[in-house]
């Protein structure tokens, strides 16, 4: 279940969009009294983090690394992986609970079994390339859009995003390509990471939403973003894709696999 906004609709609006689009930031304490509309999309953003970033746990996408993973020194990097994305979820549970009685978080979970929040991670991986291909090309997906919120208009998770978010997000598409590169220094090596990213390429791209989505420009509107879905992918797309080749990898069809246009 999200965590849901219980205290917002009965009190009065002191901060309105027009502030908040001119430049107003916003506190913890001072939440309550903006639009309904922007605690909503606060909220989302901070149960987001908490509910989704614990997918690591989930065995058959991502925790079964930590014992499977060819080299112990990939081993020991899945699990400082673990730790640092549980270290995510964790903050985005503190900054929920920092709202008090403005927010119901009772029945959240930090995630649920054979599932995750993102349709990408529900799938079983099963080859390592797969897994390298994931940490490459989703939690680059991830940096993308936390650049863009280091100074966003929610000063809590803004602090966030430059403390603990952004920092370990970075360390964790680094370790990604790592990985892929090792992999491409063997001919076999780079057959699998060619399928591997042939499969998670469309699933990153989806990652950054539709394209014609109305709640994108809401966000921007209330300076939680800065950028709409499709630039932030048009993006991803000039700078990613050259790495990809430069390890001998062909970059997929853009439009190949994908759900969300």
């Amino acid at each position: 279940m999200p965590a849901t906004i219980v205290a917002g609709p009965e009190t009065e609006v002191r901060i309105s969009k027009e502030d908040i689009a001119g430049g107003r930031d916003v506190t913890a304490n001072e939440l309550r009294y903006t639009p309904l509309e922007y605690q909503e999309l606060v909220v989302g953003l901070l149960w987001g983090h908490a509910a989704g970033e614990a997918f690591v746990l989930e065995h058959e996408t991502f925790s079964h690394w930590a014992t499977d993973a060819p080299r112990a020194e990939d081993r020991f990097m899945v699990v400082t992986t673990i730790k640092e994305e549980l270290e995510h979820a964790l903050e985005g549970w503190r900054l929920l609970r920092q709202l008090g009685d403005l927010v119901d978080w009772t029945d959240l979970l930090p995630t649920r079994p054979k599932g995750s929040r993102y349709e990408g991670f529900r799938h079983p991986t099963t080859d390592w390339a797969e897994f390298a291909a994931i940490s490459a090309l989703t939690d680059r997906v991830g940096c993308f859009q936390q650049e863009e919120q280091l100074a966003c208009s929610y000063l809590p998770y803004a602090d966030a995003i430059q403390k603990v978010y952004f920092p370990l997000e970075k360390g964790h598409a680094a370790r990604g390509r790592f990985w892929l590169r090792q992999l491409c220094q063997t001919d076999e090596g780079q057959a699998r990471a060619q399928k591997a990213v042939d499969l998670w390429w469309p699933r990153a791209l989806d990652m950054f939403g539709r394209s014609e989505s109305k709640r994108q420009y809401t966000f921007i509107e209330y300076r939680l973003k800065t950028r709409t879905n499709e630039q932030r992918r048009t993006e991803f797309i000039s700078t990613v894709g050259p790495e990809l080749e430069s390890y001998g990898l062909t970059v997929p069809d853009n439009m190949v696999g994908r759900k969300y246009f």
